[in-house]
């Protein structure tokens, strides 16, 4: 076999193209196995630089925090937890109406609700916000304070 048998003149065109031969299975094969690969490297750093901007860091408390609003801050934060008191009695005289008419889905909703907000996280979230704002401005705590408890 010489090196000219696979390839053959196409009419009087002169153009020549191969003919079918073990090059034209092996070529395809090998393409896809280098696209195959580039995908790969190209995921594995695509995850590895999402993996590295994703690496964490020690957050400062209050970083960015402007002491000039520390007093409108705080009072927000005891206004928030004043409503959610008043609140909590309300929803959960809800989700008793709404499980006595039967609709489970909606008195789920409501406890899940009431749970989040009597968790200790979630208090601990503002008092310990509330600590950082006092200890970094030098602010005490606004006179109406009052502090919130849950109801039995």
């Amino acid at each position: 076999m010489s090196i000219g048998d696979n390839w053959s003149t196409a009419g009087d065109t002169g153009i020549t193209q191969e003919v079918a031969g073990p090059m034209n299975k092996l070529v395809p094969v090998a393409k896809k196995l280098v696209v195959g690969a580039v995908a790969v490297g190209a995921l594995a750093l695509g995850t590895a630089g999402v993996a590295g901007a994703a690496t964490p860091t020690t957050p400062r408390a209050a970083a960015g925090f402007n002491c000039a609003r520390a007093d409108q801050v705080l009072t927000r934060i005891q206004k928030g937890e004043a409503r959610i008191t008043a609140g909590l009695p309300k929803l959960t005289a809800a989700e008793a109406k709404a499980t006595a008419a039967g609709r489970t889905k909606l008195a789920a909703g409501l406890q899940k609700r009431i749970a989040r907000l009597e968790s200790p996280q979630f208090t601990a979230r503002l008092d310990r916000l509330s600590a950082a704002i006092e200890a970094k401005c030098h602010v005490p705590a606004p006179a109406s304070a009052s502090t919130p408890s849950t109801p039995a």
